[in-house]
């Protein structure tokens, strides 16, 4: 598989049908193994083909380059993280703004850790948004206004919601992933969110 000279530009084609479908996330999963196996120079159209047990022309039809694997990757973490993450604010729909911000924490750290080494992987292989992807902030802005807007009035707000949103989402995301794959020894994962919920409470209530 080569990366061509166009990188982030390119449009691969997308699957439409179920039986489509079901061949990328095919081809998505052997991905996985061969990355977890071998790093990202393991992986190869042969390989590919050989592992989802599908034909080398299907692995070209829909990923041209390995760039384009890893950007699909990368698009199905994300899909996953905000479907956590939209299941956990639903969840906290009437809770205090403590319970909201550590469940939103757990989240975070719930994707990441469900996989850590595809996280670490991700994290190493696509550098940020360098497919292009919509900010986590800016994806799930509605879904936190909406959480965070109860608790404005009792916080006494003075600046734009949505600017206490955008920072809360991205101290989320920042804190999440650290939590999962840069936490140092001795602090275990509960302390760790524990702090870390401390810090986005107190911006919150500044």
């Amino acid at each position: 598989m080569k990366r061509n000279n166009e990188g982030s530009s390119f449009r691969r084609r997308r699957p439409v049908q179920q039986r489509a479908q079901a061949t990328v996330e095919a081809m998505l999963d052997a991905a996985v193994k061969l990355l977890k196996r071998g790093g990202s120079a393991f992986i190869t159209t042969n390989r590919i083909a050989e592992t989802a047990g599908v034909s080398i022309g299907s692995v070209y039809q829909y990923f041209p380059n390995k760039h384009a694997l890893f950007v699909a990757l990368h698009e199905r973490h994300i899909c996953d993280v905000d479907a956590t993450l939209r299941r956990k604010i639903a969840e906290c729909a009437h809770a205090p703004l403590e319970e909201l911000v550590l469940s939103l924490l757990e989240g975070m750290v719930e994707t990441q850790a469900a996989d850590l080494k595809l996280a670490e992987l991700l994290q190493a292989e696509v550098p940020h948004r360098a497919d292009g992807s919509i900010a986590f902030s800016t994806r799930l802005s509605d879904v936190f206004l909406a959480a965070l807007t109860p608790h404005a009035k009792t916080l006494r707000w003075r600046t734009d919601p949505r600017t206490r949103v955008f920072i809360v989402a991205h101290m989320v995301d920042s804190l999440g992933h650290a939590i999962v794959l840069h936490r140092p020894r001795g602090l275990s994962p509960e302390a760790a969110k524990k702090e870390a919920s401390k810090a986005i409470l107190a911006y919150l209530a500044s």
